[in-house]
């Protein structure tokens, strides 16, 4: 293999260690989301009514939504470096002589433009989101916040999580496309 192909193959390799370790980050979010979800059922069943001790798990939710932050964080900046890597395949593959190998590779880099693109929409919603649950924790704070206070705010919530799932199911189907065009070009290049 020539320099350029090897340098090709080589950020490629690159791109999903920072994807492994990408995977890695979002399984600690889950654990978070996970437990924030436990808190949140523990309010809802304690109520109003035993307001310190709601005013108790409020703040640890609050806590949690700031690791969830710095997680999302994590996972954003592997993301980056993802992206670094598909620069310099980009960049790399214009030096390829052979042009077989140039059009085999072009959809594949297509795809991970697309889902990194997807990504950052997923991260944007999810920043959104949070910013929505922090204030919902911050109005359970308050004791004489009103129930139409609550609910406007869980609409709010609900709605931004729509909106996130939305985007999650467009970066999860930009990686089943990944997938099938890294598994096709592997098996095409060697």
């Amino acid at each position: 293999m020539l320099a350029p192909e090897k340098e090709v193959m080589d950020a490629l390799e690159k791109m999903a260690k920072y994807e492994d370790k990408m995977n890695e980050e979002h399984e600690q979010l889950v654990r978070l989301e996970q437990e924030q979800t436990k808190l949140y059922n523990e309010i809802m069943d304690l109520g109003m009514k035993r307001f310190s001790e709601v005013s108790k798990l409020s703040r640890k939710a609050q806590v949690l939504i700031e690791k969830r932050n710095k997680q999302i964080e994590e996972e954003y900046k592997n993301i980056e470096k993802a992206e670094e890597q598909l620069t310099i395949v980009k960049e790399r593959l214009s030096h390829v002589q052979d042009e077989t190998m140039k059009k085999q590779a072009s959809p594949l880099i297509e795809i991970i433009g697309k889902r990194y693109d997807a990504y950052k929409s997923v991260y944007d919603h999810y920043h959104k989101a949070l910013a929505l649950e922090k204030e919902f924790y911050r109005l359970l704070e308050d004791e004489h916040v009103t129930l139409e206070k609550l609910q406007h705010q869980t609409d709010q919530i609900n709605r931004a999580y729509k909106e996130l799932l939305s985007a999650n199911d467009q970066f999860n189907h930009y990686t089943e496309q990944y997938n099938q065009e890294k598994k096709r070009l592997y098996r095409e290049w060697k």
